[in-house]
């Protein structure tokens, strides 16, 4: 859901063209129809992301990625061990295809949460390449009253996003619903009055 709505926000800000990327094609089609944005399907690793993306923007590359993720889609071994000795350094392969993806002097704006530190940080992109790169937690407060604007005049809908309501009885099954990622599962939402 982060993803989607970064997508509706940038489109709201002016965007010219969104592009999303992820590695369920359902979410995908969701992501299309909810955002009319172009998506690419991640199968192969970054460097197929990349070469799509590059190809979209003539070799210049995107002037803005957003990293909605913060984790690496497939986790080798050692990452999984390192995550159960409580070693995790975190993995950077879509952080890396970001910044592969974004343009020289590009923007790479991190929405997604990573670990506290990293093994094999591409400095070296960030460096020939002159990225900027955002992030941080967004005082929500600031911002809260334009988003329910947004919402309540219809330029964002949130029923393309909230998939599956649920009573607040039945947390621990919209948890699993949500890790499952079962009957096309986006954003589950908890009413505590229903």
């Amino acid at each position: 859901p982060v993803g989607l709505m970064a997508a509706k926000s940038a489109w709201l800000r002016g965007a010219k063209r969104v592009v999303i990327v992820d590695t369920l094609q359902y979410r995908l089609d969701k992501a299309k129809a909810a955002t009319k944005s172009e998506t690419i399907l991640w199968e192969d690793g970054p460097k197929g992301v990349v070469e799509q993306i590059r190809d979209m923007t003539e070799g210049r590359g995107a002037d803005v990625v957003i990293d909605a993720v913060g984790f690496e889609p497939d986790r080798s071994f050692l990452d999984r061990a390192k995550s159960v000795v409580n070693m995790e350094k975190g993995s950077v392969k879509v952080l890396e295809a970001c910044m592969s993806a974004v343009r020289r002097g590009g923007i790479v704006s991190v929405l997604g949460v990573y670990p506290t530190t990293y093994d094999n940080f591409p400095i070296g992109q960030f460096f020939d390449k002159g990225i900027t790169i955002k992030g941080g937690q967004a005082p929500a407060h600031v911002h809260i009253d334009k988003l329910l604007q947004y919402v309540v005049s219809g330029q964002v809908q949130l029923d393309d996003i909230i998939t599956h309501r649920l009573p607040l009885t039945q947390i621990a099954h919209g948890y699993d619903i949500f890790k499952n990622k079962e009957d096309g599962c986006v954003k589950v939402v908890l009413d505590p009055w229903s």
